[in-house]
């Protein structure tokens, strides 16, 4: 690893130590460099803000769940792993998905669950993704799975994620891809 992973790792271990006993909006960056021994210019060195510290948390602890998945009759396994992995951090993670705002850990989820729903309706119907005619489902599906999974959060994580994740999938099933299937088989038949 290199020096600037280590000072960043250092960082980011000193922050999850901190909040583990108070909020993030509570803990300042000297609290941060305070915390691990290090100087605020090697924190400004390495992020902009505390804000910036926490994306970096995001992208290199969970880049690994959110990649890992990329068919599509699997898009949930993805999700039901990253809930695993934020279980055994439930402290860190409970504490992110309550810190919102731009960057926030919720919109990085939001962002991911509508990338992934997007490549959903691309390859069920077999066409480009239109925001025009998808847009809403699409955002709609994003926006339920973070306020759910953020409710899953909040109520200390008991549920097992395998189930939790299999319980919104079936609404996701049941429901929105009974939807778009129906759609593209119309489209296939030359009736849209």
């Amino acid at each position: 690893m290199s020096d600037s992973n280590i000072t960043k790792q250092a960082l980011a271990d000193s922050l999850k130590v901190l909040m583990a006993k108070k909020a993030f909006s509570r803990i300042s960056v000297s609290d941060i460099v305070e915390n691990c021994g290090l100087t605020r210019q090697a924190f400004y060195y390495h992020f902009k803000d505390k804000y910036d510290l926490m994306n970096w948390i995001y992208y290199t602890e969970t880049a690994y769940f959110m990649g890992s998945f990329n068919k599509v009759e699997h898009w949930t396994d993805s999700l039901k792993d990253l809930c695993c992995y934020m279980q055994q951090h439930k402290v860190f993670y409970v504490n992110a998905l309550n810190t919102t705002g731009q960057n926030s850990f919720q919109e990085y989820l939001h962002n991911y669950i509508r990338d992934i729903s997007i490549s959903v309706i691309e390859n069920i119907t077999d066409a480009e993704f239109d925001d025009k005619k998808w847009g809403f489902i699409v955002e709609f599906i994003a926006t339920a799975f973070v306020g759910l999974i953020v409710r899953w959060a909040n109520e200390g994580m008991k549920e097992d994620p395998a189930e939790y994740i299999a319980q919104i999938k079936g609404i996701f099933d049941g429901s929105i891809l009974h939807e778009l299937e129906g759609k593209a088989k119309e489209k296939n038949s030359g009736r849209l």
